[in-house]
């Protein structure tokens, strides 16, 4: 039985596999509706992460693709039975752009995040006084943004580094970021004491890129790479929405450039030194 749904990175991620089976069988769309008995529609659906499918189902859909490989089987099966997950950040639908509740979604169940942050401190280790004003800053056409309930949804996304078996989290920012005074001091005293609490966690690495670097590998902007289990997903984010990339290549392209801004970034010990001394620089 299918249930209709809006589209998550993983029944698209699904869908996508799905497709890419049929293809490689040399099937159309419509020759694969008639091998299934479904409709062209309701395949398309499935394709496009637009519908889900229970076990049984994805099991007769992938017998008749011939599909025997039992990795790959239960790889399907997981992605099938998560890709309907419901979770509290649904209840923001109105307030979070459809690529957010997404980004969320497949936050809350990550093993481990690397973000790289050229301007900004990142979501997960922001103080709440320092969420409102950098909500508050954005330019925006319209309707203004709620700035308060921005801020409540950022302290909520922060509750994924308490629970239990929680995820790494590997960030490196930028001496720029801890500068830029967004809020005014007061804020960002807040905010750099936060991060020291933050970076003390087991879970924790931080490490800030000093000015002294000089030219470095992320010049080109922030990015946040998610790892859930089968699912890799890096985000890199403009003015207005953000990209996700889930080619094996280009995913493993923000690694390298990663792994770069980790061999010359400070030390975790030596970052908080850094930020220490900026609390002192009242």
């Amino acid at each position: 039985m299918e249930n209709a749904q809006r589209p998550t990175m993983r029944s698209r991620k699904l869908g996508q596999r799905l497709r890419a089976i049929r293809e490689e069988r040399g099937l159309t769309l419509q020759k694969a509706a008639r091998l299934l008995n479904r409709t062209p529609s309701s395949l398309s659906k499935l394709e496009t992460g637009k519908r889900g499918i229970r076990r049984p189902a994805l099991e007769h859909m992938l017998d008749r693709y011939e599909l025997t490989d039992p990795d790959e089987r239960e790889c399907l099966f997981g992605l099938a039975k998560d890709s309907g997950k419901k979770g509290w950040w649904l209840r923001y639908e109105s307030k979070l752009s459809s690529a957010t509740l997404d980004y969320i979604s497949v936050e809350a169940e990550a093993t481990s995040m690397n973000s790289f942050q050229l301007h900004l401190i990142p979501g997960l280790l922001q103080a709440k006084e320092y969420a409102r004003a950098v909500n508050a800053c954005g330019v925006c056409q319209g309707e203004s943004p709620d700035v308060e309930a921005l801020a409540e949804i950022r302290m909520r996304r922060q509750q994924v580094l308490f629970k239990d078996d929680p995820p790494h989290l590997w960030a490196i920012v930028s001496e720029a970021a801890l500068r830029q005074r967004f809020g005014g001091w007061d804020v960002m005293k807040v905010q750099l004491r936060r991060l020291i609490e933050l970076s003390l966690l087991a879970n924790v690495t931080l490490q800030i890129l000093p000015f002294s670097v000089g030219g470095h590998a992320g010049l080109n902007g922030s990015f946040t790479t998610l790892i859930a289990n089968d699912l890799s997903v890096t985000l890199v984010e403009n003015l207005t929405t953000g990209w996700y990339l889930e080619d094996p290549d280009e995913v493993r392209s923000y690694d390298v450039v990663f792994n770069h801004l980790r061999a010359v970034a400070l030390s975790p010990s030596d970052s908080r030194d850094v930020i220490e001394q900026l609390l002192s620089e009242s």
